[in-house]
């Protein structure tokens, strides 16, 4: 099994008062404050062995008011039934380069305060892949590959240990780890034998 640390994708919601609908994220909240949401993405010290780097393409990132249960995000693979695009960095980010504490901004959105319960990262899995040391790239389409089942359609689904309050006039901290330890899962005794299969375990936490 390979050994990753955790990634970490940092998302901060910048908040500023103000008045207007409170109809963001699908699900109204039941205050009618609005907020600005910033989006960073960071990483934790990942050593390995065999990969110099590790390339996600984020196409956007999605939140709601409703909790994201697999059984919704299921259903919802076109972004409808409450889901509302945060921000759209459309960019391939090698995770390995935002370590100890480097960050990288992915986009900004207007929030209504409330709480949010669901959130997910869509990824391009045709432009994502992993570079090893030996300069071999692993891709969707490669021998051996990476495979991405579901990264483009329900997308990636962000764990929360509580629901994300949004305050007006107040920032709030989104911490999300990317347990890169658990979200890549070998499929034969090496990765040139079988290669990798992308099984992502994300969790958030607030400060």
């Amino acid at each position: 099994m390979l050994s990753f640390d955790r990634v970490r994708i940092m998302t901060v919601l910048a908040l500023a008062a103000g008045v207007g609908s409170a109809a963001a994220c699908g699900d109204s909240p039941t205050t009618a404050g609005r907020g600005t949401l910033a989006v960073r993405l960071t990483d934790a010290p990942f050593p390995t062995d065999s990969v110099s780097s590790v390339d996600i393409f984020v196409v956007r990132v999605d939140g709601r008011v409703a909790a994201a249960d697999s059984l919704a995000v299921a259903q919802d693979s076109a972004g409808t039934h409450g889901w509302t695009t945060l921000a759209e960095p459309n960019l391939s980010v090698n995770l390995l380069a935002y370590q100890n504490g480097a960050s990288l901004p992915l986009g900004t959105a207007t929030l209504a305060e409330g709480s949010y319960h669901g959130f997910r990262l869509i990824i391009d899995p045709s432009k994502s892949s992993i570079t090893l040391k030996n300069g071999v790239v692993l891709s969707n389409t490669s021998t051996p590959n990476v495979s991405f089942p579901s990264g483009s359609r329900t997308g990636i689904k962000i764990v929360l240990t509580t629901p994300v309050e949004i305050v007006a006039s107040d920032t709030t901290t989104m911490l999300v780890d990317f347990d890169v330890a658990n979200s890549f899962v070998l499929r034969g005794n090496t990765i040139l034998q079988s290669g990798l299969l992308f099984k992502p375990v994300v969790k958030a936490t607030t400060q």
